[in-house]
């Protein structure tokens, strides 16, 4: 607190610190250590029947040639036009047509893949060829070559995350293009995992009965759907699955945690908030969603964000729906900043 005799002596102290680069901590002390987080962007939703022709649209309009990727980034405006679309997240909405292919290239970003729509392409990472189908997860750690070739007959669309606005505040951003004719592997470090989870799990392909050890980039959704359909089931109906690293059993990724959630229908999932962000992407269903003091409402491939610390519970519409969320929860409990809350179980809400 600023003493509460004022005097010329006081502001020159100020002046002089000016001077020097410093400011006093006193006088500014409770702006600076708030008493609860307070996250800048509200809860958004990017609906799939607004997103959907801009894709085609992009497809008629912007040629292979002409783009390293073909990506419509989701850009949150309480961000003033960086590429995020929640605080350490970006997201975008990348397709690919039969016959095209996207150039192999690597960068320090983590990423992940989750096919929306269509098929028969193919995701190329270390030399390991991942099969791209509908609800397929697909990771690019940091650093791994990658390229994508659509040998199929239907475009594909699929959901990118990245932890892009992290990477650039970190300023730790490097990218490199594939020399063509030249093989490059460089397979990703083992991790330790952070977060705490008891629930249902889902390894890589590889872990699967009968899959190939070096399989550790993909996740099918056939997989995925029986994991799903295997877990308890919590006391509002819902059931969770996290999709983890083959080796250490935690995140897929650093910085990015990847979870499937189904909703019962007509029972709301208990409110919760937590530290962490997440991306979500509707894969089947349709529903609503009681988030920050809003209630969106989502259907299959809608996009929306759940910004840190606001309490949420989802609700499905008629059946089951299940939602793919892609967060930071890795990294925020690694970072020992994770704090998570939980409502009354028997709460009604929605």
């Amino acid at each position: 607190m600023q003493p509460s005799s004022v005097d010329d002596g006081y502001a020159d102290l100020i002046g002089e610190l000016a001077l020097h680069h410093a400011q006093p901590l006193w006088d500014r002390y409770q702006r600076v250590t708030t008493r609860a987080p307070a996250a800048r962007d509200a809860p958004m939703v990017w609906p799939w029947h607004a997103m959907q022709p801009m894709i085609e649209r992009a497809t008629r309009e912007v040629a292979m040639q002409d783009a390293e990727r073909r990506v419509l980034l989701l850009t949150h405006p309480a961000f003033g036009g960086a590429a995020a679309t929640t605080t350490n997240l970006s997201a975008g909405l990348q397709t690919l047509l039969p016959g095209e292919t996207a150039r192999a290239h690597r960068h320090s970003l983590q990423a992940i893949r989750f096919v929306m729509s269509g098929g028969g392409a193919v995701t190329t990472v270390n030399a390991q060829r991942c099969a791209m189908e509908q609800g397929d997860l697909v990771l690019t750690p940091a650093w791994t070559w990658h390229e994508h070739v659509h040998a199929g007959s239907e475009p594909l669309v699929w959901f990118d995350g990245l932890d892009l606005p992290l990477l650039h505040h970190l300023d730790s951003m490097f990218f490199e293009l594939a020399t063509p004719g030249v093989g490059h592997v460089h397979p990703p470090p083992t991790r330790a995992a952070a977060a705490p989870w008891n629930g249902a799990t889902l390894g890589p392909d590889g872990t699967a009965p009968g899959g190939l050890a070096d399989d550790r980039y993909r996740f099918a959704w056939a997989r995925a759907c029986q994991a799903l359909d295997g877990a308890a089931a919590e006391a509002d109906g819902s059931r969770s699955l996290r999709y983890v690293d083959g080796v250490s059993q935690g995140a897929v990724l650093p910085t990015l945690d990847c979870y499937l959630l189904e909703c019962a229908p007509g029972r709301p999932t208990r409110r919760r908030r937590t530290t962490s962000n997440a991306v979500c992407v509707v894969a089947e269903g349709e529903g609503r969603s009681e988030l920050g003091g809003q209630v969106i409402t989502w259907r299959r491939n809608d996009v929306f964000t759940v910004p840190h610390w606001n309490w949420v519970s989802h609700t499905a519409i008629g059946d089951h729906a299940r939602i793919f969320l892609m967060t930071d929860r890795e990294f925020m409990a690694s970072m020992g900043y994770l704090r998570e809350e939980y409502g009354p179980p028997d709460e009604e809400k929605i």
